[in-house]
Parts: structure tokens; sequence; C-alpha cells
């Protein structure tokens, strides 16, 4: 019976040990599920034209129609997994004969930036993922048509990726943290110019030479580098934060020391000085002293108005009577201050 009762109660500490964790995974689920939501709003908010034609088993399916002359009824498809937004959506593209270079085998959508988008995190990522989808396929044309260079550039902001997509391992699948950046209309248009028009034709014929073309321009050179700049820049604010750390711990020690030392003596002295001045004031008579400070006063007030009329009747000189006058108003205000202290 004693081990019967043992093994229950183990039991029962295991259930209750479970508690806890299933309610904390609950929980992270109900936030996840609301992040989602708020991407699915802000995307059909910004595209209209985006509809949830399937929710089945964890899985969301939307349908986004791309405006385009070439293929008519062209359209995307965004496949929301499971496990998302811990793993990349899934994009396809109906009909699958595009002569795109995002497009792979049976009509899978695939380009760089989408696996350096803030899944996790970013409240907008699905209308941005929408936004560069409808600008790369507005003016994709069908199978066997010639891709033309500037839209493609225009739509991409990058060199395309082969037209075999590699195998990619889950951690891969996981979102990255780098950031993505975009190559501006009037950058591609500086490009263009500068190339003849043996080049071009070569870029719209040959996908390979297009592609190492983008790769080698000098925007995407010098954005490496401004990233670069930018790492090493964030590694020496660090590194000059630290640095204050023990600058301030050093300030904080010496603010200990005054403290325990310096401003125990000052505060002594003051101490000292207070207890003078009140033995001094209880030795005297204030009232006579108020009196005697009145007439002191009212007798500098009386001497400064003397040397006004004496300067009025021309009896002295102005030089005299400045340096006479400021010293007789100076006693008078001192001598004022002083009784207003008694006062108080």
């Amino acid at each position: 019976e004693d081990c019967g009762q043992g093994e229950k109660k183990r039991d029962l500490g295991v259930v209750q040990a479970k508690g806890p964790r299933r309610r904390g995974r609950k929980m992270f689920s109900q936030v996840t599920e609301i992040r989602v939501n708020e991407q699915l709003t802000e995307l059909i908010t910004k595209y209209p034209q985006a509809k949830i034609v399937d929710r089945n088993a964890g899985t969301t399916t939307l349908r986004l129609p791309v405006s385009n002359r070439n293929v008519p009824g062209l359209s995307l498809s965004i496949v929301l997994p499971k496990d998302y937004p811990k793993v990349l959506p899934h994009v396809a593209v109906t009909p699958p004969n595009l002569d795109h270079p995002w497009v792979q085998a049976q009509g899978r959508v695939w380009h760089d930036s989408m696996q350096k988008m803030y899944y996790q995190h970013d409240e907008k990522v699905l209308a941005k993922l929408a936004g560069n989808l409808l600008g790369a396929f507005e003016k994709a044309k069908p199978a066997g048509a010639q891709y033309p260079v500037q839209g493609a550039l225009q739509a991409s902001g990058a060199h395309h990726q082969p037209q075999q997509q590699p195998q990619r391992s889950r951690a891969d699948s996981e979102v990255s943290t780098v950031p993505t950046f975009e190559l501006t209309v009037e950058d591609v248009k500086r490009e263009i110019s500068k190339l003849s028009d043996e080049d071009l034709m070569k870029l719209l014929t040959d996908k390979e030479a297009y592609a190492r073309h983008i790769a080698g321009m000098e925007e995407l050179s010098n954005m490496g580098m401004s990233i670069k700049e930018l790492v090493e820049k964030n590694r020496a604010l660090a590194e000059a934060s630290l640095e204050k750390q023990n600058q301030i711990a050093d300030v904080k020690n010496q603010i200990a020391i005054i403290r325990s030392t310096e401003v125990l003596e000052v505060k002594n002295k003051y101490e000292a000085l207070a207890k003078e001045h009140n033995s001094i004031l209880s030795s005297i008579n204030v009232n006579t002293l108020k009196e005697k400070l009145a007439d002191a006063a009212a007798s500098a007030d009386g001497e400064s108005e003397e040397l006004s009329q004496r300067l009025g009747n021309k009896e002295i000189s102005v030089e005299a009577f400045l340096e006479e006058f400021c010293k007789q108003r100076e006693v008078y205000h001192k001598r004022t201050m002083v009784l207003q202290s008694l006062d108080h």
C-alpha cells in the first residue's frame, strides 16, 4: 500500500509540473496567432484583392491576383505553414509556365529577399512580401518570351537565382535577421545608360550575363562596404560604452569617498558656525539691534539724498558724486537686508 501511494504521489507531481509548461505553450501559441492575424490584416488592408481561400489544420492559403497584360489571370498563392512564422511562407504562381528568374519548378517562387524578412517580429511583413511579388510579376511574360532587363531590375533589386532551386534545410528556412536592401530606379537607370547596344542585347538574351552584371554593380559592392562600416561603428560604439561603464564606476567610487569624508567635514563646520551664530544672537537684544540697524539704514539713505542735492547745486563734481553715492547706497542696502533677515 505504501508503494502504491508513493507511485500515485509521483504521478500527481508529474501532472502538476506539466500544467505550467502546457499553459506557457498555450500562451505563446496565442501570441503567435495574434501576430499572424495582424500580418494578415495589414496585407488585406493594403491589397484588398488578396483573399484567404483556405484555412485548414493550422495552414493558411492566400490568393493574390496580379495585374499583368501579358499573362491574363496571373495570380500568386501564399501558403503560411503550420509552423509559420518560424518557417518561411511558400509562394507559387499560376500559371506556372512563366519566363521569370524567380519561378522554379512547378511554379514555385523563390528569391533571396524572401529569406531576409522579419516574419516573427514585423506586423507588415506579409504586406511587404506581397508588394515585392506584385512588383516582380506585373511585367512577367509567358515562357519563351524575352524578359525585359529594366523590369527585372526594378522588380528584384538584386541578382536573380538560378532556375534550379537549391535544397534548403530547416535551419536555412528559418528567419534571417539580416535586413534587406533595394536599389533605386535611378541607380538602375545610371547603370543601364553606361551599356552599349551590344551589351544590352546580350543582357536581354543571356541570363548568365545578366546575373554577372547585376552581381558586379557598384551599388551592390558599396552596399556591402556600408554594412561593414556600420558593423565596425557598432563595435566601436559598444567598446566605448564598456569604457564609459568603467568610468561611471570610478566616479561613483569618488562620490562615495567624498560623501564619507569631505561632506562630513563641511557639515561639521556649518553646524559649528550655526551654533556660534545662534549663541551671539541669544546674547543681545534683537529689538534694540533692529532699531539701531533701522537708524543706520536711514542715516545712509539721508546721506545719499544729501549728495544728490549737492550735485544739483553743483557743489561737487559728477565723478565725486558717483563714488560717494554708490558707497552710501551699498551701505544702505546691506543694512536693509540684515534688518529684513532679522524680521524673518
